[in-house]
């Protein structure tokens, strides 16, 4: 694909190295927003979602279930990765979907216009986005390198979710 080489050998200058991890960016995005948006998500805005609201037992076990929700779509996406693969335009689309359910979210715990227990569904479904954007992004760093770029790729992309 044109992907470029990482730099080799022992003496290879930190500069190309930096270099070469920038050119990373269209896999490293994808990873940084999903993340940022999940762990806006169960550190923000589920602590605030409980039925009824005042009550702390219901607050904790609304985040407890929408967690396990979130878990289980992860295994279900990073479980599916050797089946469905995504090309980049799919790895970009789905960090902005995160993005717009973090938004629903904290809108919801706002305003409560959507407040019972299916919401779990989106919970859900924002375990699979984020699963699928781990799992596709490091399979299209894979697939995408020069096989000499690759472990030095895979390694700094994985840097993405410390961001």
């Amino acid at each position: 694909t044109g992907a470029p080489a990482a730099p080799t050998g022992v003496m290879a200058l930190a500069h190309d190295r930096m270099r070469f991890a920038m050119t990373l960016w269209p896999y490293m995005m994808p990873l940084m927003v999903v993340y940022y948006s999940e762990y806006a998500m169960q550190a923000g805005a589920w602590t605030a979602i409980g039925f009824p609201l005042e009550d702390d037992a219901a607050r904790k076990a609304f985040y407890s279930y929408a967690n396990w929700a979130y878990q289980a779509g992860v295994f279900v996406s990073r479980s599916s990765g050797t089946v469905v693969q995504a090309n980049l335009l799919a790895l970009w689309i789905m960090p902005v979907l995160q993005a717009a359910l973090l938004t629903f979210f904290i809108a919801d715990a706002m305003y409560k216009f959507w407040y019972d227990y299916t919401l779990l569904g989106p919970c859900f479904v924002t375990g699979l986005l984020g699963g699928a954007v781990y799992v596709n992004a490091f399979t299209l760093v894979s697939r995408e390198l020069p096989p000499q770029s690759r472990e030095l790729g895979l390694s700094t992309a994985s840097l993405a979710d410390t961001f």
